[in-house]
């Protein structure tokens, strides 16, 4: 039994021309063969996509999920391919924006790319496709909003339909993207990044939207995180522990071991007594909201006759 499409596959096509004055080709989202059992007239394949544009070089997938193909299906064919998590029906984050407008350009810098096609889709590779061309062609290369929007328009033979999308377009300003401002995210470059702000005496560290792994290596806290406070103090994950002695630990000594740290452990031992006595030590705290009786038996009030 064939898989089901997603909603409206049907009705756009497949493939659109290349955008005027870009390397810019927008598509629909290619399936998996499994999608096309007993139906291959209406197949459309990552096979298919680089069978019809033979200077394919690049796919940038915008879909909010990975569920439609595999990736490597382009890479066997020599085809970079780049997964920005989008979600639909919404503005796409700046952030999101500024990661493929240095996909772009980091494929466009190589001499042996001039030539080739910039594949985007999304799932009707019309929206979210048109957001991303179309603000690339205002930010970067400096087109009037209305002359871009026109431009993908007519070569993908269907026009955009999201007025949140187009509005939002309509109010970019054309050649305003700084890269300065606006960071990769790959770790490569990065690197790059913060040897040219050093050069340049920019304090990229106040720019610079890294993760929390970047951000420690720019301040003197070079432990590792296995090794940090809150490893130790509140759990970590049960993995980090493993470099304590070159041997991994499995959940259940994690539990045990810091259950064996915890107060409570250490004064239920002494309390341990054959007669079920108190033991003489004070030194038990009771966690939040037990009441002191709790802890013995022997102090609660059991008279049923007050």
């Amino acid at each position: 039994m064939a898989c089901r499409y997603p909603d409206r596959w049907l009705a756009y096509s497949s493939i659109g021309a290349q955008v005027e004055g870009t390397q810019f080709v927008a598509l629909k989202v290619p399936l998996e063969k499994k999608y096309f059992t007993n139906r291959e007239d209406e197949s459309f394949t990552p096979d298919d996509v680089v069978q019809q544009i033979p200077n394919l070089g690049l796919v940038i997938d915008l879909t909010f999920t990975s569920k439609y193909y595999n990736p490597l299906e382009f890479q066997q064919h020599k085809v970079q391919h780049k997964k920005i998590l989008t979600k639909g029906h919404e503005i796409p984050q700046r952030s999101l924006v500024d990661v493929f407008i240095h996909t772009v350009n980091k494929f466009l810098e190589k001499d042996d790319n001039k030539g080739k096609v910039i594949g985007v889709h999304c799932t009707h590779g019309l929206n979210r496709t048109g957001y991303f061309v179309c603000a690339y062609m205002i930010l970067v290369q400096g087109q009037e909003p209305r002359s871009a929007i026109k431009a993908f328009n007519d070569a993908r033979t269907h026009s955009m339909e999201r007025a949140n999308y187009l509005n939002h377009l309509r109010g970019l300003k054309p050649s305003s993207y700084d890269p300065s401002l606006h960071p990769p995210t790959d770790n490569q470059e990065k690197d790059r990044y913060r040897r040219e702000a050093r050069s340049n005496g920019r304090h990229h560290s106040d720019r610079y939207a890294g993760n929390w792994r970047d951000r420690s290596r720019e301040t003197d806290h070079r432990q590792d995180f296995s090794r940090s406070r809150y490893s130790y103090d509140y759990g970590g994950y049960w993995r980090s522990r493993e470099w304590q002695d070159g041997d991994r630990y499995s959940r259940s000594d994690c539990w045990r071991n810091n259950y064996r740290n915890n107060d409570r452990y250490e004064n239920r031992r002494d309390r341990s007594r054959s007669n079920g006595e108190e033991a003489s030590t004070s030194e038990y705290r009771p966690r939040n909201r037990e009441d002191d009786y709790s802890r013995n038996k022997r102090t609660r009030n059991t008279d049923n006759s007050l």
